[in-house]
């Protein structure tokens, strides 16, 4: 991690990469537009692990006491980050564009949102629920459009629908849709470092001249 901003060189806007965002080897970021919205105090605010990339114009915002963590090998494509205090991303996970993942108020529920609008209408200044961290383990897909709300966690391996709502726990290899979001199915297991020995024996064989 550097003491100084970061420029892009390839960058068409004119901001830096604040000096508390710490990548690994190979991460592509496509511009530091990402970071228009980065206000995290911390050291390191923002971690991104090897050949991890921000595409599309993926957005953090991240509050002084925010944390987000990105595994190696982890895909935002057009991701939008809301982190008040953490929100940790595994590694092989892929996120796909308009997808939304908040551990604080900002993306609220329905019913919340409504609640507070009430309060207001009535005189009362709602207090903002505090900050939930939010976890994707290794090998997490999640589809366009969905959003995960503040407290949740999605387990190795889970499939997010397209524009499904997560506001539960997910168990390892669930297949999730809908709105409210429910489970559809079960997946194989086939991400373990057995399997993935196996993958990679069968693909240097497949390599070798014949």
């Amino acid at each position: 991690m550097s003491d100084q901003p970061l420029r892009l060189p390839h960058d068409w806007y004119p901001g830096d990469i604040p000096a508390n965002v710490q990548l690994g080897c190979d991460v592509f970021i496509d511009t530091s537009y990402a970071f228009a919205a980065f206000h995290s105090k911390l050291h390191p605010g923002l971690s991104m692990g090897a050949a991890a990339g921000s595409y599309d114009r993926s957005s953090f915002v991240v509050g002084p006491s925010g944390v987000v963590t990105v595994g190696d090998y982890t895909c935002l494509n057009g991701t939008y980050i809301i982190c008040e205090e953490r929100i940790t991303i595994g590694a092989h996970c892929l996120l796909a564009w308009g997808s939304v993942l908040s551990d604080s108020w900002a993306v609220a529920p329905v019913a919340a949102r409504r609640a507070a609008l009430r309060a207001v209408v009535q005189g009362h200044l709602p207090s903002p629920a505090p900050p939930q961290p939010v976890t994707l383990e290794d090998n997490v897909w999640v589809g366009f459009g969905a959003v995960v709300l503040p407290g949740t966690t999605l387990g190795r391996g889970c499939v997010v629908g397209c524009r499904t709502v997560i506001a539960m726990n997910v168990p390892p290899y669930a297949v999730v849709v809908g709105d409210p979001a429910r489970i559809v199915r079960f997946l194989e297991p086939d991400d373990d470092d057995q399997a993935r020995a196996k993958a990679l024996q069968e693909q240097s064989r497949s390599n070798i001249p014949r």
